[in-house]
């Protein structure tokens, strides 16, 4: 068996998506090869179709937006779908171009990718839901995304990061998708007893308004980058909207951190109110500081979450978990002849 991984860089998840598992199929002894395409090939991919797959391929593993153009004859076809940006929920958070771009061409891609697959598969019941609401497709498959909790583990001594001021983290995109002009409200209200510290996401164009108690951390390069940002805070903030399956909350976990997130698409299926993190209702500033602030006064309550989330990772969305899912798809397509 081998695993055919063609991408066109985007600059988001997906990107982290396909290289984590290229990786994590070679540690399982799959032959697995990404060819990454550059970002101008998202608007033309039906330039794509005549790229050969690399020798010896038996499976051709793609993101909706692209798949069709990698299709095959006689190779299998996985198509698999992060987030549903045909879905109205995601319309306030576009802008006039981008949702354009959405519905003239890449309805017609992600809809011809679906046509041509041998299997969907999405990363959340949400996603799922979504597709079947909003585009009829009712048989996607879901396994949902993981974090190699080998490589994201907590500090050696958990109470170590128990410091003043008490220590959020966020991790993504600068968006208002995903709440990044909730952070300046958030931290106004908290003061000075609190810092956060966030990152630029993936793309780095955007910025925010900030106070003294905000601390930009920029792009983070690599894994253990963000490691180290994980295991130096004391939990993770998350007000993001609209969620496929998000990674960063994923990695929070695994390093032992609770999650403060909204109550709202994917999120409730990482995060356990009350056991591994607090959900708020979305948009509600004052439930936001309030959670914060429930952790901060309770050293123990918040390690105790944090032991919670690490667990969770471990037993539901744990490399070891989830890639064997894969793995028995590919093997299923091989031998039932799906193509």
């Amino acid at each position: 068996m081998k695993v055919w991984l063609p991408a066109i860089r985007g600059d988001s998840g997906t990107d982290v998506f396909t290289r984590r598992l290229r990786e994590a199929l070679q540690r399982r002894g799959v032959a697995a090869e990404v060819s990454w395409f550059p970002s101008l090939y998202q608007l033309y991919p039906f330039l794509l179709r005549w790229v050969p797959p690399p020798t010896g391929t038996t499976i051709v593993h793609a993101n909706s937006w692209n798949a069709f153009a990698f299709k095959r004859a006689g190779i299998p076809l996985v198509v698999t779908e992060h987030l549903n940006i045909l879905d109205p929920h995601y319309r306030p958070y576009k802008r006039k171009l981008q949702h354009f771009y959405h519905e003239v061409l890449l309805r017609r891609f992600i809809l011809a990718s679906y046509r041509s697959a041998s299997v969907i598969t999405c990363v959340s019941r949400f996603t799922a839901a979504s597709l079947e609401a909003t585009l009829g497709v009712a048989d996607a498959r879901i396994i949902p995304n993981w974090v190699d909790t080998r490589v994201f583990l907590p500090a050696h001594d958990l109470t170590a990061s128990l410091h003043r001021p008490f220590r959020l983290l966020f991790v993504g995109n600068l968006s208002r998708r995903k709440g990044a002009d909730m952070l300046f409200p958030i931290m106004k209200e908290l003061g000075t007893g609190f810092e956060l510290r966030f990152t630029s996401g993936l793309r780095s164009l955007r910025s925010i308004p900030r106070l003294g108690n905000m601390v930009p951390l920029g792009r983070l390069n690599g894994d253990e980058e963000l490691i180290e940002a994980y295991r130096a805070s004391d939990a993770f903030l998350f007000p993001s909207r609209l969620e496929g399956l998000p990674l960063a909350p994923l990695e929070a976990m695994a390093c032992a951190k609770p999650v403060i997130a909204a109550h709202t698409s994917s999120l409730p299926e990482i995060v356990e109110d009350g056991r591994n993190g607090i959900l708020c209702p979305p948009d509600d500033i004052g439930a936001f500081v309030a959670a914060c602030r429930a952790l901060a006064v309770e050293p123990q309550t918040c390690l105790r979450y944090g032991c919670a989330a690490r667990s969770r990772a471990e037993t539901v969305f744990s490399e070891d978990i989830v890639l064997p899912r894969y793995i028995a798809l590919y093997r299923e397509l091989l031998l039932t002849g799906l193509a």
